[in-house]
């Protein structure tokens, strides 16, 4: 449990700062949440590699990983609630461009960590 909550902390700061960091730069997009959602989704990528292939981390570490920290560092809601503000003002182009960013993005980004991770692995002799 302990490493799940420290997991979840550090996901949410990280996560917060980002937005803070990155969303007043371009408006249209809240870059903070879409490059949270891209970060998370090529670790776990990275982490379904060395966790179904190999078994690397501890069950904890695990859990600490990809419950606490990537559950906390992604976020679907607050995705969607971005979505549903672009929808309200009728911006459908950026409406759009959000959902293709976050949606296909995310899944090149898991098969991106999963295969780097992958080839790291036979690189270092694996």
């Amino acid at each position: 449990m302990m490493s799940i909550a420290i997991g979840a902390v550090l996901g949410a700061l990280l996560r917060w700062k980002l937005g803070e960091y990155f969303n007043p730069s371009f408006p249209p997009l809240p870059l903070g949440t879409l490059i949270a959602n891209l970060l998370g989704s090529f670790i776990i990528g990275g982490f379904i590699f060395f966790t179904t292939e190999h078994s690397f981390f501890s069950y904890e570490v695990r859990l600490g990983v990809v419950t606490g920290f990537l559950g906390s560092l992604t976020t679907f809601s607050t995705f969607s609630a971005e979505a549903l503000v672009l929808f309200s003002k009728q911006e459908i182009f950026w409406l759009m461009a959000l959902i293709f960013l976050h949606v296909g993005g995310s899944l090149c980004m898991v098969a991106a960590g999963y295969a780097l991770s992958k080839l790291t692995f036979q690189w270092v002799g694996g």
